[in-house]
């Protein structure tokens, strides 16, 4: 299964921020690259274990809807989102909040990897997980140290 791993220096900034940052249930939008046409549907009051997110968006041009559950949240350490339906045969996140820093870490499946879904993970899905991140980590920059 592919782990990717993003690494995002937030110099000066402390850790309990950032934790803050992404406790902010607007963050999803804020954080998703437009081209991809995420509209929240459903979130909650606050990001806590157990919480229920749901959106639709379009990537590659065709609508889908994708429902994550927030598995594990021990602020302002860490927490991780998992996909309960979408696009993914498994999709596992994991935000780790460092002093100055913020580590990404996706561990994901791709429909049907043993019979050509491995192909299409290293030509189409990982370098737009790629782009993703780096617009994620653009944004949370801007947002945090304040960079344009």
């Amino acid at each position: 299964m592919p782990r990717l791993e993003f690494r995002l220096d937030l110099p000066g900034v402390p850790q309990d921020a950032i934790a803050a940052f992404h406790a902010d249930p607007r963050v999803l939008e804020w954080l998703s690259p437009p081209e991809k046409k995420v509209r929240v549907v459903e979130r909650p009051e606050r990001i806590a274990e157990g919480a229920r997110i749901v959106i639709e968006a379009s990537p590659f041009g065709f609508p889908i809807r994708w429902v994550s559950r927030i598995e594990e949240w021990e602020p302002p350490v860490r927490f991780v989102d998992v996909q309960v339906k979408g696009p993914f045969s498994r999709w596992r996140h994991e935000h780790v909040f460092e002093d100055g820093a913020l580590v990404d870490r996706v561990d994901y499946e791709v429909p049907f990897a043993l019979f050509g879904g491995r192909l299409v993970d290293l030509a189409v899905v990982r370098p737009d997980l790629r782009r993703m991140f780096r617009f994620r980590h653009e944004a949370t920059a801007q947002r945090l140290l304040g960079k344009r």
